[in-house]
């Protein structure tokens, strides 16, 4: 599969912690595959437009993806939990499903 066919799905399921520590960065707004079309952009170069990242990065994926790992170990507490996260980037790819709003709900 070349790089440029990768789905969002390929991303969450090759890189489940990177995606999960996205989710905690968003505080619960990404849900897994918005946390997987956010880290896809960003290794693709492009622009996303999801609310978070349109709102708070002006559209570039690469500063929040850059900002979630830097700031991994500080994924805890309230809204930012990453074991929560990793919790619900591995229902997603076991069962198929996740959540259609936020991570948190």
């Amino acid at each position: 599969m070349e790089e440029n066919e990768r789905t969002n799905r390929d991303y969450l399921t090759r890189y489940p912690r990177i995606c999960a520590h996205i989710i905690a960065e968003s505080l619960g707004y990404a849900t897994p595959l918005c946390a997987a079309s956010i880290l896809k952009d960003a290794h693709e170069d492009r622009e996303n437009w999801c609310e978070w990242i349109y709102s708070c990065y002006d559209k570039d994926p690469k500063r929040a993806v850059r900002r979630a790992v830097e700031g991994r170990h500080h994924h805890q507490g309230y809204m930012a939990e990453y074991r929560q996260a990793l919790q619900i980037v591995r229902h997603q790819l076991e069962t198929g499903k996740g959540p259609n709003l936020a991570s948190w709900f």
